[in-house]
């Protein structure tokens, strides 16, 4: 299995390479932010909308808060494509050599999630690391709140990655872009479906706070409940392996 995780992260090579440039400029990015935000020029630009009745200085920390939160989305979001594992096995044809190995296939699926689990372990530990920094440079979200978006997102994250295995496994191959479009539409349809009243009253202009309203949803429970996304995660991503094995099992030519 040691030779399988090997093989996967040799295939993410270029991608943790240009994952590692990305991640410095997000956390050097936030840190000025930050900063800006504390004593700079963003301080002072959001005193004058204060002053001059553009918002309350409620309004002026959720602006700050909302930037905080996407910089912490990056470094998790960034580490949940694994799709060149995927391609580079079946442009290599991989499951040839898969199949003559003395590695069960449920070691073999196996292989793949951890390999994703993995790569998104390594966006966490960003996180975490950004979320000492920050939390100790700002009092914009505390120490607490950056733990459950963090939990949140990785929680996200680890069903995506799950679920996509399981749809590599259920399609044909090269199917890569219709698995992440199934996804996005499943994720689009779930958020819908729980956010319909909210939704509805948006599009239809019947309640101008709707979007707020959602947002501060959103953040709540992220920053308050995020130990259902992460149970959530674990239930998906047990249920999908046991899956995926089963129709790894049934089909044969899979890596």
């Amino acid at each position: 299995m040691r030779g399988l995780l090997i093989k996967d992260f040799f295939c993410l090579k270029k991608q943790l390479t240009n994952y590692v440039f990305i991640i410095v400029g997000v956390i050097v990015i936030s840190i000025l932010y930050v900063l800006s935000y504390n004593f700079g020029n963003i301080h002072a630009g959001m005193i004058e909308m204060v002053d001059s009745g553009q918002g309350t200085a409620a309004d002026v920390t959720q602006l700050a808060s909302v930037a905080l939160l996407f910089s912490m989305l990056i470094p998790i979001a960034c580490t949940g494509d694994i799709t060149n594992v995927i391609t580079a096995d079946e442009n290599a044809s991989f499951y040839k050599v898969a199949a003559a190995l003395p590695v069960s296939i449920g070691k073999r699926v196996a292989c793949r999630f951890i390999t994703g689990y993995l790569f998104i372990a390594i966006g966490v530990a960003v996180d975490f690391i950004m979320t000492i920094v920050l939390s100790a440079l700002t009092n914009i979200i505390s120490f607490g709140k950056f733990c459950g978006v963090i939990v949140s997102f990785a929680s996200i994250m680890l069903m995506y990655v799950s679920l996509f295995i399981l749809f590599v496994y259920l399609l044909e191959k090269g199917s890569n872009i219709y698995a992440n479009l199934i996804l996005l539409l499943m994720g689009i349809l779930i958020y819908a479906v729980a956010n319909f009243d909210k939704l509805k009253a948006f599009l239809l202009g019947s309640d101008d706070n709707a979007l707020s309203v959602l947002y501060n949803q959103a953040t709540e429970f992220m920053f308050h409940k995020s130990y259902i996304l992460f149970i959530a995660a674990i239930i998906v991503s047990g249920g999908t392996y046991f899956a995926a094995v089963y129709i790894a099992g049934r089909k044969r030519g899979v890596a």
